[in-house]
């Protein structure tokens, strides 16, 4: 049934107003040395208790694959991919995990993770040198390195899929481009100039595999600034307004894109004005069920994105300060 998610988001873009019935879903929060899953539904009528709880002590970030039905978990030392196969809104069974651990020597706090449409990117910055490593989706196999061979240790990776090959997406001070994950000198390849280059090192990058464009977030002229790349074209726009922090993008290739940092702004379906101008939110998610939501210490914000502008249909307490949110449809 989840392959027809796609599909079915497809029909209720032309909607308006929130989508009934809700679709089955939950969010994972993760922070503060646990992971709390809430019924999505529950989160739009202003209600917050969790429907599992698992302790992760050092969790970096968290990622959730719909097509391997998979939630992968990074720590310092380890990546962990459980099956969500089993999931329901009532429930979220830990299961065993199939376990990978970093190489000897290699410390991946302050990590992230990022899905290819096969592979699994874990960037690890590290306070000596970047790394980076590409694993199986669905668990199998070992970890392989990627070769970051010209790169600023500071660069934003993300991995873009093209035919059959997950590419090494890279945003860098003065670039944004993508290669061969394992070879720097391979094809396809692609390379646009930064012109003028950032002013400090990147804030995030993600890879849109729907529209087939790389979406970057840096700082100009003490401005951020998205840069997207799609095809060969590269452009340009401020988003936030004044920003202070680090801002990241949250996206659903289907259901939108949004920028948050101190305030958030709705850039797909609609473009919307910057909100929560005042606010610092710290990790958030855009849902296929069409919302927002937005994690601001202990505090969840969820905004409905149909309307323009979006509506907020809940803000709550979850008990935990999250610094990563991923949704998972369910059965």
């Amino acid at each position: 049934m989840r392959k027809l998610y796609p599909l079915l988001l497809l029909a209720l873009s032309a909607c308006t107003g929130s989508q009934e019935p809700p679709l089955p879903a939950l969010l994972a929060a993760g922070g503060q040395d646990e992971v709390r899953f809430y019924r999505a539904s529950d989160l739009q009528r202003n209600a917050a208790d969790p429907v599992a709880s698992w302790p992760t002590p050092d969790l970096q970030d968290l990622a959730y694959s719909p097509a391997f039905q998979r939630l992968y978990l990074l720590f310092p030392d380890r990546v962990e991919a459980y099956d969500a196969s089993g999931f329901t809104e009532a429930s979220a069974p830990k299961g065993t995990p199939s376990v990978q651990s970093l190489p000897g020597g290699v410390d991946c706090t302050g990590g992230y993770l990022r899905l290819g449409q096969h592979t699994l990117l874990l960037h690890c910055p590290g306070p000596a040198a970047a790394q980076a490593f590409l694993w199986s989706l669905d668990g199998s196999g070992s970890l392989e390195e990627a070769d970051l061979t010209g790169l600023d240790p500071a660069a934003r990776l993300a991995l873009l899929p093209q035919g059959s090959l997950n590419l090494l997406a890279y945003l860098t001070g003065s670039s944004l481009g993508y290669r061969p994950a394992q070879d720097p000198q391979g094809t396809p390849s692609l390379e646009r100039p930064l012109s003028p280059p950032l002013d400090a090192a990147p804030f995030d990058l993600r890879a849109d595999a729907v529209k087939g464009r790389l979406l970057g977030l840096g700082s100009l002229n003490l401005e951020a600034r998205l840069y997207t790349l799609q095809g060969e074209a590269l452009a340009s726009q401020k988003v936030l307004g004044d920003f202070f922090g680090t801002p990241r993008l949250a996206l659903d290739p289907v259901a939108g894109l949004a920028v948050y940092g101190r305030g958030f702004q709705v850039l797909e379906p609609r473009a919307s004005s910057v909100l929560e101008a005042y606010t610092d939110f710290a990790a958030g998610a855009v849902g296929q069920d069409g919302h927002l939501y937005l994690a601001s210490g202990s505090l969840l914000y969820v905004y409905d994105l149909v309307p323009s502008p979006p509506q907020r249909v809940a803000i709550l307490s979850l008990g935990l300060a999250p610094k990563a949110l991923a949704f998972l449809p369910v059965e």
